[in-house]
């Protein structure tokens, strides 16, 4: 509930602040809570930030656990569109413990945890390379939609994120959706 609270209140803030200037003091006082308060949840802003993108999948992902990836990611998307002015300010800056940064690492982490039950080493070399590149190429990409595409409807970037998926990864996924399944 403490999180939610931190995160409301960067929204808030965000429709007067530039996400640059936004301090863990102002957090604190919207939120008429001590500093410490923050800190007891999270590190810096960036944290704050990364958690709501990471909630934000989370949910997709158990809310959809029975549909395809396809589906969820298409619904991710989605999530991330009705967000659009929100990641429009956190995705100005892309240094350290930045969003950009979180959004290469924690869905292919996610998702390699799923992946990996099972499959033999060597594959399992590739297959991490291939879901870090598809990551990385992906969250770049959605950061390009988020900024400067608004006429690129949600479905439609999906589409593209997953035609332009390696196909040992696409088979990866397919595979553990039915193994899921049976």
């Amino acid at each position: 509930m403490t999180k939610t609270m931190f995160a409301e209140a960067i929204f808030e803030l965000l429709n007067h602040v530039p996400f640059k200037k936004i301090t863990v003091t102002m957090l604190a006082n919207h939120c008429r809570v001590p500093r410490q308060t923050f800190y007891y949840h999270f590190h810096d802003k960036y944290e704050l930030v990364n958690w709501i993108y990471s909630s934000d999948l989370n949910k997709v992902m158990a809310e959809n656990a029975n549909e395809s990836w396809s589906k969820i990611t298409s619904l991710f998307f989605q999530k991330l569109n009705e967000k659009r002015a929100f990641y429009k300010k956190v995705l100005t800056d892309s240094g350290q413990n930045s969003l950009l940064e979180h959004s290469q690492i924690y869905p292919a982490n996610l998702l390699l945890v799923s992946l990996s039950q099972g499959v033999q080493a060597p594959v399992m070399k590739d297959l991490q390379f291939s879901l870090n590149y598809h990551a990385y190429a992906c969250s770049n990409m959605t950061r390009h939609w988020l900024l400067s595409e608004p006429h690129v409807t949600p479905e439609e970037q999906n589409d593209r994120t997953l035609r332009a998926m390696p196909q040992m990864l696409q088979d990866e996924l397919n595979g553990y959706r039915e193994k899921e399944h049976v």
